[in-house]
């Protein structure tokens, strides 16, 4: 899992840490997105929720463990007393730059699987060949949004060799943002079916394509 100091981890995600004597904390354990499951050591990123903001749960956070937490910009009430890492961008955009970055720095071998369907089936046979020769890693379950790819990527393991990721398509032009933050050396398309069109603004009597 990434465990990098925070002065890195600003660096990396383009960001800027609040306060200089902070920059030797170092995160562990990897990085939540949700305080009822955070660990020890990790670093929280704070969401905004449908109904709630994540930075209103900052505090919670750290009583549980959190070592460092991003904080946007411009929003009110960021705490002094603990390390936060001030983002320009949306969390989520800051947490993918993250990630990107961690990836870059671990030069694993990745294998990015997306389609309409078998998608998780496929990455899973694929690892288990894999294994056989490499120490492999893979998304876990179907975290194969913008969300659970970054989070898969933030646990890979010093030792391994290659990684399996799932690439899922819920809006226009999702595969490009997780294509960018993964840069998989090898792709894998299972099939491109009518699945999701609903969330493409594409109406299959439009379709001038054989789908």
């Amino acid at each position: 899992m990434i465990t990098r100091t925070l002065e890195q981890v600003a660096r990396m995600a383009e960001a800027e840490l609040s306060h200089d004597k902070w920059k030797d904390v170092q995160i562990e354990g990897g990085v939540s997105i949700d305080t009822r499951s955070i660990q020890q050591g990790q670093l929280f990123i704070p969401l905004p929720g449908s109904n709630v903001d994540g930075h209103k749960f900052v505090r919670q956070a750290f009583e549980k463990g959190a070592r460092a937490t991003f904080w946007k910009k411009g929003v009110d009430g960021a705490p002094e007393d603990i390390p936060l890492i001030f983002v320009d961008d949306p969390p989520l955009i800051a947490m993918q730059q993250l990630a990107r970055s961690y990836r870059d720095q671990t030069g694993v071998r990745i294998v990015g699987v997306t389609g309409s369907n078998g998608k998780t089936s496929t990455k899973d046979m694929i690892a288990e060949v894999l294994s056989s020769t490499f120490s492999v890693q893979k998304t876990k379950g179907n975290f194969n949004s913008q969300l659970g790819l970054p989070l898969s990527i933030f646990e890979l393991e010093k030792d391994t060799e290659v990684m399996v990721l799932e690439m899922g398509m819920s809006d226009v032009g999702q595969i490009e943002i997780l294509s960018k933050i993964a840069k998989p050396d090898i792709a894998v398309i299972t099939n491109i079916g009518e699945s999701h069109l609903e969330y493409l603004g594409v109406k299959r009597k439009n379709c001038r394509c054989k789908i």
